[in-house]
């Protein structure tokens, strides 16, 4: 909420409690609860109005140069507000962390990221384009992961793409790139289920996937008991490598030309239109995709062959309480963990579910609520799960981390605004590379509406 949303909250709240006061018998209790939920917007819209404040005192301050050496008070004063600035967009950074961050960039990250985000912001309301938003640059964030991952300074630095041609767009500054991805696990059942997250900086991946298992041991590999001088035997096994391409996702924002031009918080307007988007269209790719320029999605079909458990439900057209119990034995006890396993099905399925009765008309389930735990693990809903019918599969239930998305690391977008548009409109084109598939089906286990 922005500093008017809040003013407006607080005055409902501040109006609602005054009314009750006017009646015959005021609950105070309840009046005294409206009166802090009013202070508490008006005091975070003080807050937000004194961070914004130092943002522009920060963006604009000048030192007077006096005779003598100058105002030292003044550019004290100046260095705080700008540190404070810098602290307010980018988090607190540690000495170490910065140290790398100015090797990666070859100078001040700080003011690299800030004129990319004054240039893309620019972009957005004119169109008009500058170096800045021709190199793909890393977050803090996104910094440390490649260190952990054991990439030096000079192979980050490489990452970094030149080029509106191998961009196939401009780049979207590292904090606005954060906050959209940031906010996908949140969103998604798939990659906040806990699924396998990997990064590249090239077209594909190539995993090694062991096979020739059975129900306990996944693969035939085994060890051998025995002395040291034992010789380890060599058993009898399988493996393959399995191709995970990072595809090509592209979206579509459309915004009217007066929005662009009048809109102050124009930015993260865009950022939540774009991540709303964005999270409904991977979980889409990942439970129902069928790998065709595209993730291949969890769930059984013909187009991606995944030899994923099927457990029916015991009924031609419905689910029963019994096939959902099975289902959850469909997963081998191994990879049953009820903190990192997830239920998964849409609205509609998680409304038969709570609506089913014993012999005396008991509910069986009280609710379901995305992030509640259903049966000792976590129920997530989505709508790309299809509904209830003969042959279907309405539920999942397993461990996510058996799938695994591969994705390049930032964002690309670009501005259109011709005859093609219409009359006052503008399109932004994001452009996003990403893949995913199941690799490790064992994991996972789906209910099949059959009898």
């Amino acid at each position: 909420m922005n500093v008017q949303e809040l003013l407006a909250a607080a005055k409902v709240k501040a109006s609602e409690a005054k009314a009750m006061l006017a009646g015959d018998a005021p609950d105070m209790t309840k009046a005294n609860a409206l009166l802090a939920e009013a202070k508490g917007y008006r005091e975070k819209a003080e807050a937000i109005k004194s961070a914004e404040g130092i943002l522009e005192y920060a963006a604009g301050v000048v030192r007077p140069e006096l005779p003598g050496g100058g105002d030292q008070a003044a550019a004290a004063d100046g260095q705080a507000a700008l540190k404070a600035a810098n602290v307010l967009r980018f988090g607190a950074v540690d000495e170490p962390t910065d140290l790398v961050m100015r090797e990666v960039y070859g100078g001040d990250y700080r003011q690299i990221a800030l004129d990319q985000i004054k240039s893309f912001t620019r972009y957005m309301r004119s169109g008009a384009v500058d170096r800045a938003l021709t190199r793909q640059v890393w977050g803090i964030e996104d910094v440390k992961s490649m260190l952990k991952d054991g990439l030096g300074v000079s192979e980050i630095k490489a990452t970094m793409i030149e080029g509106q041609d191998t961009l196939g767009g401009y780049a979207v500054p590292p904090q606005m790139a954060a906050e959209i991805l940031g906010r996908l696990p949140g969103l998604t059942v798939v990659r906040g289920g806990g699924a396998t997250i990997v990064q590249t900086a090239s077209n594909a991946i190539e995993w090694l996937k062991l096979t020739g298992g059975g129900s306990q041991y996944r693969t035939a590999m085994r060890g051998l008991w025995g002395s040291e001088v034992a010789s380890p035997t060599e058993d009898d096994w399988t493996f393959g490598l399995e191709t995970i391409n990072v595809n090509t996702y592209t979206y579509k924002a459309s915004m009217s030309q007066s929005l662009i031009e009048d809109a102050q918080n124009i930015v993260s307007i865009f950022n939540r239109l774009v991540t709303d988007t964005l999270a409904i269209d991977e979980d889409a790719a990942f439970l129902v995709g069928d790998g065709a320029g595209k993730p291949r999605g969890i769930l059984p079909s013909s187009a991606n062959g995944h030899s994923i458990t099927e457990v029916h439900s015991g009924h031609a057209s419905l689910l029963t309480v019994e096939g959902i119990k099975k289902l959850r034995r469909g997963v081998a006890s191994q990879y049953r963990n009820a903190g990192r396993c997830s239920w998964i099905g849409n609205s509609a399925t998680a409304t038969a579910m709570e609506v089913f009765k014993d012999g005396v008309g008991r509910f069986y389930f009280e609710y379901l609520d995305a992030g509640e735990t259903f049966m000792r693990s976590a129920w997530r809903e989505s709508e790309s799960m299809p509904d209830i019918a003969g042959s279907a599969f309405p539920l999942l239930f397993g461990d996510l981390s058996g799938y695994f998305i591969v994705e390049r690391l930032g964002l690309s977008v670009v501005r259109f605004q011709d005859s093609a548009t219409g009359i006052n409109k503008v399109e932004f084109h994001v452009r996003r590379r990403i893949g995913g598939n199941l690799l490790e089906p064992w994991k996972l286990a789906v209910q099949e509406v059959a009898a």
